[in-house]
């Protein structure tokens, strides 16, 4: 006959038991040696690195773009007749027909263009504040007009270059 069942199924439970406990201790030492590597990781990088010297023998590395050292000292030159926003530093009247805008300066907060709008309307011209977003950042300018009469817009340049109000005088349309 040979070996009763109930060996056999003794037998099988205690190997069951013992692969279960093998597992188990060889995932516990697994973890706490990620957990050690994890956490020399982290302690390393806490801590600043000294820069790596270069060796005596060899040439630093070739770079690959040169444009970081080439726009800055790009200059680029619009002829005067080409340009469609001027700054008005000058007190020649504009004489070309046309629509125009005068724009009293752009604001990174609404507060500080109110208060320019404000100061316009205790000179009693009339303005708005036009908000645009540049690089994702508000910008709210303050523009007066358009203007389509020559005389009304040199009447409106004179009495801000009076009031100590620097303008751009921008031409719109065609």
């Amino acid at each position: 006959m040979g070996t009763p069942a109930w060996v056999l199924l003794l037998a099988g439970l205690a190997l069951g038991a013992a692969a279960v406990a093998a597992v188990f201790v060889v995932r516990e030492r697994l973890a706490s040696g990620a957990a050690a590597r994890a956490q020399a990781v982290e302690a390393a990088a806490e801590r600043p690195r000294p820069a790596p010297k270069p060796k005596a023998g060899t040439a630093p590395p070739e770079k690959r773009f040169e444009f970081y050292e080439m726009l800055p000292n790009f200059e680029v030159v619009v002829p005067e007749q080409e340009r469609d926003v001027r700054r008005d530093t000058t007190p020649a009247p504009v004489d070309v027909p046309g629509a125009y805008v005068l724009q009293a300066g752009s604001y990174g907060s609404f507060a500080e263009a109110d208060k320019v709008k404000a100061r316009l309307a205790l000179l009693g011209i009339r303005s708005q504040i036009q908000k645009i977003t540049v690089d994702e950042r508000p910008y709210h300018r303050v523009r007066i007009g358009p203007i389509d009469d020559l005389g009304e817009l040199n009447r409106t340049r004179r009495q801000l270059r009076e009031a100590k109000i620097d303008v751009l005088v921008i031409r719109v349309g065609e």
